[in-house]
């Protein structure tokens, strides 16, 4: 039983392994394939982009397994940058979870989920949600959508774990489905992916927007202080969870390449739609929007219930607002965080380019990401071989790691010379959090933090 103020051990596997699909499984398949074929020029090379960035995720989640069963605690990557590197790099790695991580992801999965529907119902909801004021009605939809999530995920872990398990099922259901009729309806070809064109961009910038689509593969970890056995649940559903969703992504970019020819490729288009309408008809592209705003939905009830765990433990630790760490003796959630986080997506909600906005997401996550994977070999050094019993050791330790540090490294400081933008304001974001945590010790605004360092 959890004491007044805890978080309750209450998730499953099935519930954690869920919060990973549909964490993962979002916007990013039924859009970013768009860009990647058109930055690559070929359709196999996209394929590939995708194959890799399926690899990296999969490194990311077995490192991530041995962090989250050494410290299985909420708060994911703020807890193993703190206990690892310090205080100011758990906070940094909070402050981006917050503004960008969930916050500006919610908010682009949230208007992206309001056109899927527009067009479903033939609904133009570019129209102003009140005459003279510059909102429009899908972002209206939008900010409703994501305060009611935040409303459901504020009664508790279990109903919030049932609620992904029924929506993984019926996304993962409905893909496989997919897959299988429209490979057999014989109407594609695939000249659309042996065909080359000229690239619009490069490989490294297509792995930054991969990158987009598989995040989510560590969600299990920001709900660490929830799960039951730990160390059994967790390397289970951060791995499990991102093999099956890798191999439902290599699947659905093979059917898009087979239903779509190569001249229509081009970055603006819903691809998910296009695909199922030269595959099934208008009503196979109207069932297919069906799934994929059921599929987005799923990703945002994931972000708006694994976020706010960050900020939790962060309020814990003094390093965040107070209130952020209350918890419910009853629903043992951190409702205020839920709230929080719902009211910086909702203002979010108007976003800027969507290309754009993906690689500074991508390139963000990618940071913190790139540094939690590399403490495993600091923490590695500092536990003897008695420590480790009972721990998830990264297989394939200490190339594991080295590839996904590698590819993460060279793929965001090559992104820096092709989109220097998005990506400068990724790093611009990593600096105001160093810098804003600096200024609030010394102000006095921040409290030392309590969470017990890693032993020497």
């Amino acid at each position: 039983m959890a004491g007044k103020g805890q978080l309750h051990r209450h998730l499953g596997g099935w519930g954690a392994a869920a919060f990973v699909v549909t964490n993962m499984i979002g916007t990013g398949i039924f859009t970013v394939p768009a860009f990647v074929r058109a930055s690559t020029g070929s359709g196999w090379a996209a394929l590939g982009i995708w194959a890799l960035g399926g690899g990296l995720a999969l490194c990311g989640a077995l490192c991530y397994a041995e962090l989250s069963t050494r410290m299985p605690e909420a708060g994911g990557e703020y807890q193993y940058l703190t206990r690892i590197f310090g205080p100011v790099w758990g906070f940094v790695s909070g402050w981006i979870s917050f503004f960008v991580g969930f916050s500006a992801a919610i908010a682009a999965s949230s208007l992206a989920a309001t056109a899927y529907a527009a067009s479903l119902f033939g609904w133009n909801g570019n129209q102003p949600l009140v005459e003279g004021l510059a909102v429009t009605q899908s972002a209206g939809l939008a900010a409703i959508l994501i305060l009611a999530l935040a409303a459901f995920h504020s009664f508790g872990v279990r109903p919030s774990g049932r609620l992904q398990t029924v929506l993984a099922g019926t996304v993962v259901g409905s893909i496989v489905l997919l897959l299988a009729v429209g490979f057999l309806t014989g109407k594609g070809s695939w000249e659309g992916a042996m065909a080359g064109g000229a690239p619009t961009g490069v490989w490294w910038v297509a792995l930054i927007q991969v990158s987009f689509a598989y995040s989510g593969w560590n969600a299990a970890a920001y709900l660490a202080g929830e799960v039951r056995d730990p160390g059994r649940t967790l390397p289970r559903a951060l791995v499990g969870g991102t093999v099956a969703v890798c191999l439902l992504y290599l699947g659905l970019n093979l059917l898009f390449l087979y239903a779509v020819p190569a001249a229509e490729w081009t970055p603006t288009i819903a691809i998910g739609r296009v695909a199922a309408e030269r595959l099934f008809g208008p009503a196979g592209g109207a069932a297919t929007s069906v799934l994929v705003t059921i599929t987005i939905l799923g990703s945002i009830s994931a972000m708006t219930a694994a976020g706010p765990r960050v900020y939790y433990a962060m309020a814990r630790d003094g390093v965040a607002p107070t209130v952020f760490g209350r918890v419910g003796e009853r629903r043992g959630v951190p409702s205020v965080s839920i709230v929080a986080q719902a009211g910086i997506a909702v203002l979010l909600v108007l976003t800027g380019e969507f290309e754009t906005l993906l690689i500074y997401i991508g390139a963000s996550l990618s940071l913190i990401a790139a540094l939690t994977v590399s403490g495993v070999w600091v923490i590695s050094r500092r536990t003897s071989r008695a420590q480790r019993d009972g721990i998830f050791l990264t297989p394939g330790y200490p190339v594991t790691p080295a590839i996904f540090l590698g590819l993460e490294v060279v793929a965001i400081l090559l992104a820096l010379w092709e989109r220097p933008r998005p990506t400068m304001a990724a790093l611009a974001t990593v600096l105001a959090g160093i810098l804003f945590y600096g200024l609030a010790r010394r102000m006095g605004w921040l409290e030392p933090p309590t969470t017990a360092a890693l032993p020497d």
